[in-house]
């Protein structure tokens, strides 16, 4: 056992900054960043051939196994706000807020206020293939929310909570302009504040895993999800808006609907940590009929000397496809709590 997490003998590569070595220790200060106490510096001699920037990789890949994150089932289907030609798929985009701490916003005095980024493909060490390689990432956890009343968003449970639920900041406009044009600097009037907790619910063990969140005041110029009341089916076709891994804005259609219960459904989803709280749209009616809530299954796999992300289903990598809570679980609750 070293830094929290056992390495597994067949995974020990030999490489020559050994413990005790700047480069070592100037590497390690970014293990630090990333998971505090738990990379503290190895006792075990027997460790001291790994070196620390293939430690990391390794630590990354076991915490990941841990926390049950996600990836990309079947065809990667993910595209940005700019590509989208369908003027109602369009509209339900502009109902997804990028949810962060305060903390990741820079304001300034030109009324704009700047998300702290940093570059997606030189974060993750990802392969030069990787879609988005070149975009920026939001610093620090970010989650998905939608506007379900002009003041209260929908988001997951596990995202929002009465402890930090005024420390959240909710922004709009958080989107790829173009190919080349991040929007990393949105106006002040597109953050919003929590105030308070309307309802949540967090049942794992059920399915149950979402949050209203009152706002400090009437969002403007950004639409309103339409719930949907219908009936959900198996093969129902959805598709998904939300902020994958802290990316600009992305729109990921050709899922469909698989297992189904009384809280939550299964579907294959393209979604990463970032992702929950994403609103999943019936792709017929447009509506909302569930909210990204959990996945069990990897993100990325390492490819000789960077990083891809895993494609499912997979031999190697067993997964369930992605669950998410249905909006039954809260509907009634949004018809009656801004009457």
């Amino acid at each position: 056992m070293a830094r929290g997490i056992q390495i597994p003998i067949e995974k020990r590569f030999q490489f020559c900054d050994m413990e005790g070595t700047p480069q070592r220790e100037a590497l390690m200060a970014g293990v630090h960043e990333y998971y505090g106490s738990a990379a503290s510096s190895s006792p075990d001699k027997a460790l001291s051939h790994i070196s620390t920037r293939n430690l990391i990789k390794m630590l990354k890949v076991k915490i990941r196994e841990l926390n049950r994150e996600r990836g990309i089932w079947g065809e990667d289907s993910r595209r940005d706000y700019y590509e989208i030609t369908d003027e109602q798929i369009k509209k339900n985009a502009n109902c997804a807020a990028a949810i962060c701490l305060e903390n990741n916003l820079i304001p300034s005095r030109n009324g704009l206020s700047t998300l702290k980024n940093k570059n997606y493909g030189a974060a993750f060490n990802l392969c030069a293939c990787e879609p988005f390689n070149d975009q920026p990432i939001a610093v620090g956890r970010l989650c998905t929310g939608f506007l379900v009343k002009e003041d209260v968003v929908a988001t997951a449970g596990h995202c929002a909570c009465e402890k930090n639920v005024t420390d959240l900041r909710f922004v709009f406009g958080y989107k790829m302009l173009d190919s080349s044009t991040p929007a990393t600097q949105v106006p002040n009037e597109n953050v919003y504040k929590g105030v308070k907790i309307i309802e949540r619910a967090y049942n794992r063990s059920i399915g149950s895993d979402w949050a209203l969140v009152k706002l400090d005041r009437n969002v403007v110029g950004q639409e309103v999800a339409a719930l949907s009341k219908e009936k959900i089916f198996r093969d129902k076709t959805v598709y998904i808006i939300g902020y994958p891994l802290g990316l600009p804005l992305k729109y990921s259609p050709g899922a469909s609907v698989s297992e189904i219960s009384e809280t939550h459904f299964s579907a294959d989803l393209n979604v990463y940590c970032g992702s929950s709280g994403s609103p999943v749209f019936d792709s017929e009616t447009h509506e909302v009929i569930g909210i990204v809530v959990r996945g069990d299954n990897r993100d990325f796999r390492w490819v000789e000397n960077c990083w891809m992300s895993v494609i499912y289903p997979n031999p190697v990598f067993k997964s369930k496809e992605p669950q998410c809570t249905r909006v039954s679980e809260f509907i009634d609750i949004v018809d009656k709590c801004c009457e």
